[in-house]
C-alpha cells in the first residue's frame, strides 16, 4: 500500500512539474508628484525656418507648485519596450483649486511628452497641451486631490506635496 501511495505521489509531482506557469512581465502604473516652491523654465526649440519643434524644460526654484502626472507601461524583460505619457504644468502656490481645460494649459505652462525608445516624430519632445482636462483641489497644506484626463492619463487620486505617489495597475 505504501508503495502504491508513493508511486501516485511521484506521478503527481512529475505531472505538476511539466505544467508551465505563464509569467506576466508587463507593467502599468501611474505616478503623481507635486513639487512646491518651483517653476518651469521653458525653452522653445525651433527649426531653421523658426517653426516650433518642441520645448525643453527645467524645474527651478520659484513661487509655483509643479505637477507631474505620468502613465507608464511596457514589458520588464524587453529593454526598450516601455513608454510613458508625461504631463507637467505649474500652478500658483496661492491657489487652492484649479480646473484646466484644453488650450487653457498655456496659462499653466502645460506640456505633454510621449517618452519611449521609438522613432516616432513627436516622441521624447515636450509639446504644448491642447486637449484634455485636469482638476485639482488642495485638501490640506500638504495634500492635493487631482483628477486628470490627458492622453493615456486617466486618474483620480490624492498626492502629498513633495512626494511621488505610484499607483500600480497590474
Amino acid at each position: 500500500m505504501q508503495k502504491s501511495l508513493l508511486i501516485v505521489v511521484w506521478l503527481l509531482l512529475l505531472i505538476s512539474c511539466n505544467e508551465k506557469v505563464a509569467i506576466d512581465h508587463t507593467y502599468q502604473f501611474y505616478s503623481l508628484q507635486v513639487r512646491p516652491d518651483s517653476q518651469l523654465k521653458i525653452t522653445p526649440q525651433v527649426n531653421n525656418d523658426s517653426t516650433l519643434r518642441y520645448y525643453n524644460y527645467e524645474i527651478e526654484h520659484g513661487n509655483n507648485s509643479i505637477f507631474t502626472l505620468t502613465y507608464s507601461s511596457g514589458d520588464s524583460i524587453a529593454t526598450d519596450s516601455g513608454e510613458s505619457d508625461i504631463v507637467i504644468f505649474e500652478v500658483d502656490t496661492a491657489k487652492t483649486e484649479f480646473n484646466i481645460v484644453g488650450t487653457d494649459f498655456k496659462n499653466y505652462s502645460g506640456l505633454y511628452e510621449k517618452s519611449c525608445f521609438c522613432f516616432e516624430e513627436d516622441a521624447n519632445k515636450p509639446l504644448p497641451i491642447t486637449q484634455g482636462q485636469v482638476f485639482g483641489k488642495k485638501l490640506s497644506s500638504t495634500t492635493w486631490k487631482v483628477r486628470a484626463e490627458i492622453g493615456m492619463i486617466d486618474i483620480e487620486d490624492t498626492v502629498r506635496v513633495g512626494q511621488t505617489k505610484i499607483i500600480s495597475l497590474k
